[in-house]
């Protein structure tokens, strides 16, 4: 997929399957087993633009109810400059 990290040059990937965070406004859905190939020496990761369409895709539809979820998390959110003052 790629011939070199944009961000630090190197030329070395892994294909992995990760973790992808889509964040929609306030929104996120957490998809698992995501193929990416990852660079060697930085670890950016790079998707295929299908996949990518597919994940926001699926994230519409769950919002409009017209799929279930597998499994839903509760996250606690606070603000750093309202705890560490």
């Amino acid at each position: 997929m790629n011939n070199k990290c944009v961000f630090c040059g190197n030329k070395n990937f892994s294909e992995k399957k990760v973790q992808y965070i889509y964040k929609h406004n306030s929104d996120f859905f957490i998809v698992n087993g995501v193929p990416c190939e990852e660079c060697n020496f930085c670890g950016e990761q790079y998707y295929k633009g299908k996949d990518i369409e597919n994940i926001e895709k699926l994230f519409f539809d769950i919002h409009q109810n017209k799929r279930l979820i597998h499994k839903k998390l509760e996250v606690p959110v606070e603000e750093y400059g309202e705890i560490f003052q």
